[in-house]
């Protein structure tokens, strides 16, 4: 338990000002947040659950601590994070997880009488984040997405009347596809719904959309405090893990007006405020581009977007502290970034025809636009501290069977 003097919020730092930044993640991503930071003359102290990840292994943070983990012990994080705001000046806090984000989004009007946030109020987070309330909010305002619908014990049988099978059934709240389904049949639907609820609780089912001849993209937008987009860089995702769907091991920066544009219209009316990650699939069948998730958080592999030429650390740091944020309308595209880890796990799995036509080739890996969203050679040790993480999770059964998707619902 930390204890201290309260401490209350400072005035608005000035532009330049030395800033103390609190980071609340240990993933990859928090990495070009770090660099960033700590290059601009702020001090980053960073809370970690674990020593054997990507930002204890870092060189650019000036501050490490072992806190609770938000996934295991919530409460216990909670109420360490609230007693250091408290306690401590923290000019800044940065969230960029999704369990993070959650935290920091409910807790809002708490942290921010000692702190500061970029993260919008839990309302909008939550309407945004719930994916059957999003599809709903998509459908009534004709933004192309699956035909979506809650998925009950009560509705089961109209939904295996009227929808047209395979279908995907997914959890309202989730990350990633952890829980992600494809049922084949109605039967395999009325077998599984009862063992699926228990396991991820509410269900929806949604439009299956073939993977086959399609592609999927994400957008990276940030708003500012009125909801006004200022930027959205747009990333093209040839391969991922597992892999007919899941975590994306490969990105390359597109320019795509039509995406930017949905992504401005589907914030701006949510309210948003800060950073989301927009997900995309093109239907092969009619090539729409549809929009399937919404992500409190930069992406996993934000650090394509520092290598375009995007700030997404100052840009955070802009909004928390009231200083207006241009607007950015020009980016590098063609920059290809990787997960080494991730990409030998799809080398492994994928067919030959895949590897054959997987374009950005998966044996590109030099030139002046490829980039790995971990390993660096001015912070080779976190690099280190990512493969320790992995190979750690993969040590685990239950995360093969999570990320293969062997989900097997008892009939």
């Amino acid at each position: 338990m930390m204890v201290g003097l309260k401490q209350e919020l400072r005035s608005v730092p000035r532009e330049g000002e030395r800033l103390t930044v609190l980071v609340l993640d240990q993933g990859r991503q928090a990495l070009p947040f770090l660099k960033m930071l700590r290059r601009n003359g702020h001090e980053v102290w960073c809370a970690c659950h674990s020593r054997l990840n990507e930002v204890w292994f870092s060189r650019y943070p000036t501050r490490k601590m072992i806190w609770p983990s938000y996934l295991r012990e919530k409460e216990a994080f909670e109420r360490t994070l609230l007693d250091f705001v408290r306690s401590h000046r923290v000019d800044v806090l940065l969230n960029v997880s999704d369990y993070s984000s959650e935290i920091v989004s409910r807790l809002k009007d708490e942290l921010e009488r000692h702190t500061r946030t970029a993260v919008p109020d839990y309302a909008t987070f939550e309407r945004a984040t719930d994916k059957l309330r999003l599809m709903e909010y998509c459908m009534a305002r004709e933004i192309a997405c699956p035909v979506t619908f809650d998925l009950t014990a009560e509705n089961l049988e109209r939904i295996c009347a009227s929808f047209t099978f395979p279908v995907i059934v997914k959890p309202r709240h989730g990350v990633g596809a952890v829980g992600v389904v494809r049922v084949a049949t109605p039967e395999a639907l009325v077998a599984g719904h009862k063992a699926l609820a228990a396991r991820f609780g509410p269900l929806l089912v949604q439009e299956y959309i073939p993977v086959e001849g399609g592609m999927q993209y994400q957008a990276e937008a940030f708003l500012d405090e009125e909801s006004r987009m200022k930027v959205c860089m747009v990333i093209q995702k040839p391969r991922f893990f597992p892999v007919r769907g899941g975590t994306s091991t490969a990105n390359v920066t597109i320019d795509h007006a039509g995406i930017r544009e949905t992504t401005r219209r589907l914030l701006e009316g949510l309210g948003w405020r800060g950073a989301a990650d927009v997900d995309y699939i093109l239907d092969p069948r009619n090539g729409s581009i549809r929009v399937l998730e919404i992500n409190p958080r930069v992406t996993a592999g934000i650090k394509i977007g520092f290598a375009a030429g995007i700030n997404f650390a100052d840009l955070h740091l802009r909004l928390a502290t009231g200083q207006p944020i241009p607007a950015i309308n020009h980016y590098t595209t063609g920059v290809y970034c990787r997960n080494f880890f991730l990409e030998m796990l799809w080398f492994l799995f994928s067919d030959l025809k895949m590897k054959r036509t997987t374009s950005p080739s998966f044996f590109k890996w030099g030139g002046r636009l490829v980039t790995d969203q971990v390993f660096s050679w001015d912070d080779p040790l976190a690099g280190v501290g990512f493969f320790l993480n992995m190979t750690t999770k993969y040590l685990h059964a239950s995360r093969w069977r999570d990320k293969l998707g062997k989900i097997k619902p008892l009939p």
